[in-house]
């Protein structure tokens, strides 16, 4: 059953890394392109989003160590480092824009986030673990620098998320020039902080505390260790999803994919820093888990979009639950059941029951077995997702390649 299991999940393994590289690599103005119908024929603005290109980097990169026979896939990693390194980064002040034309002209007034700075951050270390180039590691550098100086709250602690060109925090409408919105570029109402911004910069400092252990570094990773597990989660093992600069929650809707990556994030740090938090932290994470499976997993299979902490919600006469199962909430839920079946040897067997449910899910409802790929959405809840773009700015390969890698990692292990 485990060998069987491992052929599937190298063989789609293999079929990504075919179905996106080298098909969106930009030969003409660098980076990736974003923009593909559903037949993966080029289709849109090919805006260079800074999550994206850090994101393909990392598939990428990865797919590289994994597959030393894809010879292509190292050229394609050190292509997307160095879209970071010469386009993405702004020179004069440091820090990466958040989103570039096509042809490599900043947009939205040049404003940067530490959102897509947290994937790039990832994006430079993987390409290290790749090369050893030490110009990955610099840049990875000067990127926690460039944050450490500008975007971190050194009375409330914690980072700010949407910032300036200069690096000056935007906290309201006012001081961002040509802000219309209440929320920022990736849905954070302006001024407050968001669990999505901070756990991903828990991971990064994870990522590059792995081959740079400064001292400075561990700090922060301690404190946004602290901040996600003792601040944004709260018992049975739910996660709110904002809050104010001095950390004071905000009641909203609860992302169960989010809280399924952010358990993923705090058993990595976890595991990095191995001090004296270590039960805690993993005795948290598997209740965010286990509150997963018990609210927003479907029993036919896949875990539902959102809701409320105890799953669907009866207001008047509608029930608030959003059904939709998203691609990449079902790569992070393969992540984190084979991670608790690790941490908990005892009860391994039932989340590793759920992995393969969830995997053949992955098969019938999410896999095109006609174009390749991942469709956005599973086909029982999304029928339309067969017809929907395989890529968009927010759509790309890391989720799913992650999964796969770090599912065969962990099955070694059993």
């Amino acid at each position: 059953m485990k060998q069987l299991l491992r052929n599937e999940l190298e063989t789609e393994l293999r079929h990504l890394m075919g179905v996106w590289f080298p098909r969106s690599v930009d030969r003409e103005h660098g980076g990736f392109l974003c923009d593909f119908d559903h037949r993966w024929r080029p289709s849109g603005p090919q805006s260079k989003m800074l999550e994206y290109q850090a994101r393909q980097t990392i598939a990428a990169a990865r797919g590289a160590r994994h597959f030393p026979d894809l010879t292509h896939l190292p050229e394609i990693a050190a292509h997307g480092f160095r879209y970071l390194k010469e386009r993405m980064w702004d020179r004069r002040y440091g820090g990466w824009y958040r989103m570039l034309d096509r042809g490599g002209e900043p947009l939205e007034q040049m404003n940067k986030h530490g959102h897509g700075s947290a994937y790039a951050i990832s994006a430079c270390v993987a390409c290290y673990d790749l090369t050893r180039d030490p110009d990955c590691l610099d840049l990875a550098k000067s990127a926690f620098t460039w944050l450490q100086e500008h975007a971190r709250d050194n009375q409330q602690g914690g980072y700010f998320v949407f910032y300036r060109q200069d690096g000056a925090p935007i906290l309201s409408r006012d001081e961002g020039p040509g802000l219309r919105k209440i929320r920022d570029p990736i849905g954070t109402p302006i001024g407050f902080k968001d669990a999505n911004t901070t756990s991903d910069l828990l991971k990064c400092f994870c990522d590059l505390y792995r081959v740079w252990p400064e001292a400075a570094l561990r700090k922060q990773l301690e404190e946004m260790l602290s901040i996600v597990r003792d601040r944004l989660v709260v018992a049975p093992g739910v996660m709110h999803m904002y809050t104010h600069p001095d950390w004071t929650l905000l009641p909203d809707l609860a992302r169960y994919g989010q809280i399924l990556r952010s358990a993923n994030h705090l058993v990595g740090a976890s595991d990095v820093l191995a001090g004296a938090e270590d039960s805690l932290t993993k005795r948290v994470a598997k209740s965010m888990v286990d509150t997963m499976l018990r609210i927003a997993w479907d029993r036919a299979g896949g875990f539902y979009c959102a809701g409320s902490s105890f799953g669907p919600a009866n207001v008047e006469d509608f029930t608030i639950f959003v059904r939709q199962k998203v691609w990449w909430i079902q790569a992070d839920g393969m992540k984190a059941l084979l991670t608790m079946a690790r941490l908990q040897p005892a009860g391994a067997a039932e989340y590793i029951i759920h992995f393969v449910r969830l995997w053949e899910y992955v098969k019938k409802c999410l896999i095109d077995a006609k174009y390749g790929g991942w469709f956005v959405a599973g086909l029982d809840t999304n029928p339309n997702a067969r017809k929907q773009p395989k890529a968009n700015s927010w759509k790309d390969s890391s989720h799913e390649v992650e999964a796969l890698l770090d599912s065969l990692l962990m099955l070694d292990s059993f």
